[in-house]
C-alpha cells in the first residue's frame, strides 16, 4: 500500500516555474496593451505565455497522480486547487487568443476594442496564475518555511522576472518588426526586479530565522549553512540573481541575453529550493500516532485480500 506523501517532487517545482513565469508574461502583455500600446513585444513571446501555463498545468496534473482523472480537479468549488485549474485554463485560453491579434491572417486583428478586453483578461488571470503558487504553498501551517504571505510575494517577484526576461529571450530570437522600445528596456526592468528581489530574499530568511517560531528558525537554517546553502547562496543568489543582474545592465544584446537566461535558472532553482525548504514540518495534535496506526501494506489480511 502506497504512504501518504509527506513532500512533492520535481514535478512541482518545475510547474511553479512554467506557469508562474507564463503567468507573468501575460501580465506584462496585458499591462503593456492596455497603458503603453500593442506591438511592445515579440509575437514569439506572447505565444509562449500561454504555451508556458500550459506545459505548467501538464505537470501538475502528472504529479498529483491519476491523469485520466485529472477533470476531477475542476468539481471541487471549496479547493484551492480548484480555483487554480479554472484560472489556468482561463490564462491559457485568453493568452492563445489575444496573440492571434499579432496575425493579420485572422480578420478580427484590427478590432481594437475586443483586443483591450482580452488584454485585461490576460492580466488579470496571469497575475494569479503568477501568484496561485505562493498561495498555494502559504496556506500550509505545518511547513513552517512556506506559511506566511511572504512566500507569496516572492513567489509573484520571481513570476515576474522570468516573464521580463522571458520576453527578452523571445525578442532576442524573434523580434518585433515595429516599435522594440520598451522590449528593449525589458533588460533594465530585469534588473530593477532582480535588485529588489534579492532584498526580499534576504528579509524573509531574516524573518524566519529570527522572528518566526522556533520550527521556522530549524527550517531555515538549512538555507544558511545547511543542505540546501551552497544551492541557495552559489546558485539562486550569485548565478541565478547577481550574475543576471550585472549582466542585463550591460549594453550588449548578447550579454543581456546570457543575463536573461541564467534568471530563468535561478527561477527554477528557487522553485525547487523551495520546494525542498518544505520537508520541514510541524506535526498536528495526534497526527503521528494516527500515521503509525496506518497499515504498511505487508499486514497478513492486506495479503489476505488480494488472494
Amino acid at each position: 500500500m502506497s504512504q501518504k506523501h509527506d513532500v512533492w517532487g520535481w514535478m512541482l517545482a518545475v510547474d511553479f516555474f512554467f506557469a508562474g513565469m507564463g503567468g507573468g508574461m501575460l501580465v506584462i502583455v496585458g499591462l503593456l496593451d492596455l497603458f503603453v500600446g500593442e506591438g511592445r513585444t515579440s509575437l514569439l513571446g506572447n505565444v509562449l505565455g500561454p504555451v508556458f501555463i500550459g506545459i505548467g498545468s501538464s505537470l501538475l496534473i502528472l504529479e498529483l497522480g491519476r491523469p485520466f482523472q485529472a477533470l476531477r480537479v475542476f468539481v471541487n468549488p471549496k479547493a484551492i486547487l480548484t480555483a487554480g485549474a479554472w484560472f489556468m485554463s482561463f490564462a491559457i485560453t485568453f493568452g492563445l487568443v489575444y496573440a492571434t491579434f499579432g496575425l493579420d491572417m485572422f480578420f478580427w486583428s484590427s478590432w481594437v476594442f475586443a483586443r483591450k478586453v482580452l488584454a485585461a483578461l490576460c492580466f488579470i488571470t496571469g497575475l494569479v496564475v503568477a501568484t496561485y503558487p505562493g498561495i498555494l504553498l502559504g496556506r500550509h501551517k505545518g511547513r513552517p518555511f512556506w506559511h506566511g504571505p511572504g512566500i507569496m510575494i516572492l513567489f509573484l517577484l520571481s513570476s515576474l522576472v522570468t516573464g521580463f526576461a522571458a520576453h527578452s529571450l523571445a525578442g532576442f530570437v524573434f523580434p518585433p518588426s515595429t516599435l522594440t522600445d520598451v522590449l528593449g528596456m525589458f533588460p533594465k526592468f530585469t534588473a530593477g526586479l532582480l535588485a529588489f528581489q534579492l532584498l526580499l530574499w534576504f528579509g524573509y530568511i531574516w524573518v524566519k530565522k529570527s522572528g518566526g517560531t522556533t520550527s521556522e528558525s530549524i527550517a531555515t537554517q538549512r538555507w544558511i549553512n545547511g543542505d540546501l546553502s551552497s544551492s541557495f547562496q552559489y546558485g539562486f543568489l550569485l548565478f541565478g540573481t547577481l550574475a543576471p543582474l550585472v549582466l542585463s545592465l550591460s549594453s550588449s544584446p548578447s550579454l543581456q541575453a546570457v543575463g536573461a537566461a541564467l534568471v530563468l535558472l535561478g527561477g527554477a532553482l528557487m522553485r525547487m529550493l523551495v520546494v525542498r525548504g518544505g520537508e520541514d514540518r510541524t506535526w498536528f495534535p495526534g497526527e503521528q500516532k494516527y500515521r503509525s496506526r496506518l497499515p504498511k501494506g505487508n499486514e497478513a489480511f492486506l495479503k489476505a485480500w488480494n488472494k
